[in-house]
Parts: C-alpha cells; sequence; structure tokens
C-alpha cells in the first residue's frame, strides 16, 4: 500500500480547521513580533520581512498557492478566503518546485521559529506562547494538514507516491 492510498485528500476545509490553522500561525507571529518589539525593536524589521512578507508575497503568491488544487479544483483554501486567495496568487503552475523554490521556502520556514528565540529568551511569557503556538501550527501542518494535502511537491508535504 502507498503512502498516498494510506492518506485521505482532503477535498476543501472545515471551519474548524481553518480557524486553528489561522489562528495558531497568526499568533506565532504576532508573538514574535511583540517579542522582539518589546526586548529590542529595531531587530524587529528583518522579522517582519520573514514573517508579514515573505509569507504572503513569496510563499503564498509564487511558490506553494499557485500549485494549489484545493484552490483551483475545489474552491477551498486553508489559508485566505479562496476569492481573496484567487486574486492574491500570481498565477497557477505546475505541480514541481524547483530547487531555488525548495530553498527559499526551508529558509522562510526555518527563520520563522529560529528567528524570534533569541529576543523571546529575555521574557518568558512570550516565549512560552511563541514555542506552544509554534507547536501547534507545525505540528498540526506536519501531522495532519500535510499528509491531506494535494500540494504533492510541497516540501512540507508527507505524502509520497510509492
Amino acid at each position: 500500500m502507498s503512502n498516498i492510498s494510506a492518506c485521505i485528500f482532503a477535498n476543501g476545509f472545515s471551519l474548524k480547521e481553518k480557524i486553528y490553522a489561522q489562528s495558531t500561525f497568526l499568533g506565532m507571529i504576532i508573538t514574535g513580533t511583540a517579542g522582539i518589539i518589546h526586548t529590542d525593536w529595531i531587530f524587529v524589521f528583518p522579522y517582519i520581512f520573514i514573517a508579514w512578507y515573505a509569507i504572503p508575497g513569496i510563499i503564498q503568491r509564487h511558490i506553494v498557492c499557485p500549485r494549489c488544487p484545493h484552490l483551483y479544483e475545489h474552491g477551498d483554501c486553508l489559508q485566505l478566503h479562496p476569492a481573496l486567495s484567487r486574486r492574491f496568487v500570481k498565477k497557477q503552475k505546475g505541480p514541481e518546485f524547483s530547487l531555488p523554490e525548495k530553498t527559499i521556502f526551508w529558509i522562510i520556514f526555518i527563520l520563522i521559529p529560529v528567528y524570534p528565540l533569541y529576543w523571546l529568551y529575555f521574557n518568558k511569557a512570550y516565549l512560552i506562547i511563541f514555542i506552544l503556538l509554534a507547536g501547534l501550527w507545525y505540528g498540526g501542518q506536519l501531522l495532519y494538514f500535510c499528509k491531506r494535502c494535494r500540494v504533492i511537491d510541497c516540501p512540507f508535504n508527507r505524502v509520497r507516491p510509492a
């Protein structure tokens, strides 16, 4: 039995799934941003670029979402309202990610939870909330959403053909 046949692909997402994905992600980003500002505000600018621009401006607009069958075939989106996503996404692309796209993807998704840790260390409440939300978001992605996702070539996707 292949990994694909063992998984149930999502044709869309429930409201509960959307709230979970969006609230844990936004909570993580807001907590990281607030913690950096609270500790040493000048260092928030790289994080603003990484989290507040790179996710919607690079990952969603040019790398992952243009390949998403959830949006184009099933009319749904986990992160944004589908109508907004269709206007936001630059253009539909084929399934394979290029090596530069995969590299950019991993850099962004590693920096989001790692970059703010130094500044959050100085405020334990921010640090605990951030780690909790990051764990919930990344865990939810890797253990649940990525096992049901139809963007097969995405570096996070846990479903691989046999």
